[in-house]
């Protein structure tokens, strides 16, 4: 990248002009691992973030206080999303199902993940039939209602579903035929399913093979060619499995394993896999992934961020 977008904020910055925003940092499983908000961007952000949780008296008098909460959820979800580096442009799509009804969140299709905030997802039906617009001018994607329909109808266990086209995730698709347990991550992602690449989701009568690939108790699904897509019972569950997902990806490129074969010494035995994964459940009784989402939820809110996050008891 050019120099510029690697300088400081505060370089970029007049001696009149406030100090920069508190410093938001993650680690990563792709270099440099630590990633660095604020003073390492991949683009010249704005000095003071749009916040996510935008709903106002006016919206919380027309969407309950459940669709309230599901959409600061899922636009914290894309915008974490973007600082991990999975996104890619305005593609790829996050969707929730609205606790206590049949309609579903998605993101515009035209905003960069950094825009999507609570106000401007959109709502649809299961046909694809726009209920509320939200706050922006775009509709959504075809192709990621397709695909994410086609799952919502037949797994109501789903009621998020995550599907991003990771630089690692994409490498891993195209090159290998099945993902081996061999990190830690694998754990929490057996087992994981599968499906061909037919080009670019445009039909309706691609959802069935869909449908019929990804079945239950799956939660990832491998799509060959393409990416990868997790479910899970909420957001913050949907959103652990893929940073579990892209990690095993990841995994596979950094030790070479795109190119050359697996050694069979280095996979997981079935019985390691089965305590491994029973000793993790016994240690999230409130959900996978709650505690995690909340603890990078509390950094963007520290940063100013608002995510509107209904932080729970976990004690």
């Amino acid at each position: 990248p050019s120099p510029l977008l690697l300088l400081p904020l505060h370089s970029l910055s007049s001696p009149s002009t406030p100090p920069p925003l508190p410093l938001l940092s993650f680690y990563s499983h792709s270099p440099p691992y630590r990633v660095q908000l604020n003073t390492m961007l991949r683009l010249p952000w704005p000095r003071v973030p749009i916040k996510i949780n935008d709903i106002t008296s006016l919206f919380r008098k027309q969407w309950s206080e459940t669709e309230c909460e599901t959409r600061c959820k899922l636009a914290t979800a894309y915008r974490l999303t973007s600082l991990f580096g999975w996104d890619e442009i305005i593609n790829g799509h996050i969707t929730s199902r609205i606790p206590d009804s049949e309609h579903l969140l998605i993101n515009p299709f035209g905003l960069h993940y950094n825009e999507i905030t609570a106000s401007n997802l959109v709502k649809i039906d299961i046909a694809g039939n726009v209920i509320d617009p939200g706050t922006s001018k775009f509709s959504f994607q075809q192709t990621g209602y397709i695909i994410h329909s086609a799952i919502h109808e037949q797994r109501p266990d789903l009621n998020t579903l995550f599907h991003m086209h990771s630089a690692a995730g994409t490498a891993v698709s195209t090159a290998v035929d099945k993902i081996l347990p061999i990190s830690q991550n694998s754990v929490y992602l057996e087992p994981i399913s599968y499906h061909p690449f037919r080009g670019i989701v445009v039909a309706e009568h691609e959802k069935e093979e869909i449908a019929e690939n990804f079945q239950s108790p799956s939660k990832c699904l491998l799509m060959k060619n393409h990416g990868l897509l997790t479910g899970g019972i909420s957001v913050e569950e949907a959103f652990f499995l893929m940073f579990m997902f892209h990690g095993i990806c990841q995994v596979y490129v950094d030790a070479g394993y795109t190119h050359r074969l697996v050694p069979e010494d280095k996979v997981f035995c079935p019985d390691m896999m089965k305590t491994s994964l029973e000793a993790c459940e016994m240690q999230v009784e409130e959900g996978l992934g709650v505690r995690d989402f909340q603890a990078l939820c509390r950094q963007l809110d520290l940063a100013g961020w608002e995510t509107g996050y209904p932080y729970y008891d976990l004690d």
